[in-house]
């Protein structure tokens, strides 16, 4: 998507040239996001009480600002990128949807939400344990 590209561009020209953004860490920026994600609560309020959705629509951009600008920095600390981001929950979506992407593995069909979350969570915490053992 054009746009996408286009503002995750921005974000990364803002994080460079703007003197308040430039100095932010993922610590200081902790607040903005608890207090976008509660103006997308509010959001969806309005809409629910027939307010339209045009503040909801700009609250979601808000905490896609937030979450771009932390994957940027987490990129300029070497730890993860955006693409790693969407990588990410790309495949746990995935995993936690089998009726529609695995229909033929008929036993992770019958796991409910939670189940299959524990079992990722234990499948990563063996991974994890397997890569520190070889390090």
């Amino acid at each position: 998507m054009q746009e996408f590209d286009e503002f995750v561009e921005t974000v990364r020209e803002i994080r460079k040239n703007c003197p308040w953004d430039s100095i932010q860490t993922h610590e200081s920026l902790k607040q903005y996001l608890m207090e976008e994600s509660g103006e997308v609560l509010e959001g969806i309020d309005r809409m629910k009480r027939g307010e339209g959705s045009d503040n909801l629509c700009e609250e979601l951009g808000d905490v896609l600002f937030q979450i771009v600008l932390h994957s940027v920095i987490a990129e300029e600390e070497g730890c993860f990128n955006l693409e790693d981001v969407i990588s990410g929950v790309t495949s746990k979506m995935k995993f936690r949807h089998p009726k529609i992407f695995s229909p033929e593995d008929k036993e992770a069909a019958t796991l409910s939400w939670e189940e299959l979350k524990r079992y990722e969570k234990s499948r990563k915490l063996q991974e994890s344990n397997v890569s520190k053992t070889r390090h």
